[in-house]
């Protein structure tokens, strides 16, 4: 997890030499105190020149070698994954565990989350799951973050537990469904993410929010999100337009990978 935001107009992507995943344990880092208060502030005013932002430094229990890493995010709607082939074009990936009906409020599994837990398990790709929210009070975001911690229980995720907080869209491309219809403010949306990722954490999972960049910027009171809750943004550009803090970037919606049957696939891009 980087110490501070980066803007996407300062990374590149990563070439074709795969990104070294190290695993480790949560409170094992060693703390580097300069004795120089002249070389600290320095650092400090560099890294806010270079990469903007506010700082965050969250506490994982992962970290790529890599400075930028490619992934993917999958779900039942991109139908067989042959992650054998998978793990030869990326070095992470997300899998949707269930989701919760933006009409009916019912939660569902998705269809296709155990195959690919166990494909890409199997396959020793570095992953994480998300849960496709609609929750509209923090029982409900408690209650997503208990059915996605049931069903990883006999799986390894070693990147986070996911919320993905977005609102649905009818077939002309406007908002709509029970997450969108609750209106509520910056503080309340924040609340019910905090209510999903306290959840996650106390069961000894890392916790990370998926939202658009603009709901991100406009929407939700980010100084309210707990400090260990990586973010996870999404902006189809070439670059993030928008002035947020983020670790994760899904740049596009409509790329494609070898081995995934679906004709396109959510990439993303993992800052280190």
């Amino acid at each position: 997890m980087p110490k501070t935001a980066k803007k996407a107009k300062s990374k590149t992507k990563s070439g074709s030499k795969k990104s070294k995943f190290v695993e480790k344990k949560v409170g094992s880092k060693t703390l580097v105190i300069s004795v120089s208060f002249i070389l600290v502030a320095a650092l400090i005013i560099s890294a806010v020149i270079v990469f903007g932002g506010r700082s965050r430094s969250p506490v994982l229990n992962y970290e790529f070698e890599e400075t930028v890493s490619s992934g993917v995010d999958i779900s039942e709607h991109n139908g067989s994954v042959d992650w054998q082939v998978v793990k030869d074009n990326i070095d992470f990936a997300f899998i949707r565990v269930g989701y919760r009906g933006y009409e009916s409020g019912e939660i569902l599994a998705d269809e296709c989350y155990e195959e690919n837990l166990s494909g890409c398990q199997k396959a020793g790709i570095p992953y994480g799951v998300y849960f496709y929210s609609q929750a509209t009070t923090e029982a409900e975001a408690e209650e997503e973050a208990e059915f996605l911690i049931k069903a990883v229980k006999n799986y390894r995720p070693t990147l986070p537990l996911v919320i993905d907080f977005e609102y649905a869209s009818n077939r002309w491309g406007m908002h709509t469904g029970r997450l969108y219809n609750a209106k509520m403010n910056s503080n309340e949306k924040a609340a019910v993410i905090n209510a999903f990722c306290k959840k996650v954490e106390k069961a000894g999972y890392a916790s990370g929010l998926y939202a658009s960049a603009s709901v991100l910027a406009n929407e939700i009171n980010t100084n309210k999100l707990g400090k260990n809750t990586l973010i996870w943004l999404a902006e189809y550009n070439s670059e993030v337009t928008y002035d947020v803090e983020y670790t994760v970037w899904q740049y596009t919606e409509k790329g494609t990978l070898e081995g995934v049957s679906s004709e396109f696939v959510d990439l993303n891009y993992w800052f280190k």
